[in-house]
């Protein structure tokens, strides 16, 4: 075959393959937007449905509620650690403040404010045993109204706990728990942050 045939054929064969790659890569990035947007619509309604059955429970708590006023009142539905969470220098070299943020919403995904008791774990994970408590603070219902933060990131409680400088740069589990007194709920969420430490830690 001619020089020149074959480098037509080679040029065609790369212009087909870019257009297959870019058809994949196309048909991916339509995939993952899916499959995100699913994701969110079932976080949507998994909140939706634990706001339900606090309304359920509020109910049956209270046997005076007004059906009306119980069906249309919020709902603590969920709880998050937030990605503010992260630590922060101490009081001395050897310690250093975990400031644990803690998200609360609605079965809308909309803020909600809690009402009650909020406690939080640090837990450092063993292999082939049960986590280590490090530290963990609780805060009464009037500490939890003042705990309340709000900023361009939105709104969080704030539980700032003191702790030993972590030895190690493995994530540490925090778990926090509520117990909702509206409707006698415990709702708990889970997340992990790792320390890092500075270079002009000593």
């Amino acid at each position: 075959m001619p020089r020149r045939g074959v480098d037509v054929l080679l040029v065609a064969s790369l212009i087909i393959v870019a257009g297959c790659d870019a058809r994949s890569r196309r048909a991916s990035a339509r995939l993952r937007t899916e499959n995100a947007a699913l994701e969110q619509h079932v976080e949507s309604l998994e909140a939706r449905t634990r706001e339900l059955e606090g309304t359920l429970e509020a109910m049956e708590s209270d046997q005076d509620l007004k059906v009306g006023t119980a069906v249309h009142a919020p709902q603590v539905a969920t709880l998050t650690v937030s990605a503010l969470s992260g630590f922060e220098p101490g009081t001395t070299p050897e310690d250093v403040v975990l400031e644990v943020h803690v998200q609360a919403t609605d079965g809308r995904q909309r803020p909600i404010q809690l009402v009650g008791p909020l406690e939080a774990q640090i837990l450092r994970p063993r292999p082939n045993e049960a986590p280590e408590v490090l530290a963990d603070l609780t805060l009464d219902p009037a500490a939890v109204r003042d705990a309340w933060r709000s900023s361009m990131f939105g709104s969080t409680y704030l539980m700032p706990i003191t702790m030993g400088r972590p030895e190690s740069e493995q994530p540490l589990i925090v778990h926090v728990f509520h117990e909702d007194l509206r409707t006698g709920r415990r709702l708990e969420c889970s997340g992990n942050i790792t320390h890092q430490p500075s270079t002009d830690s000593p």
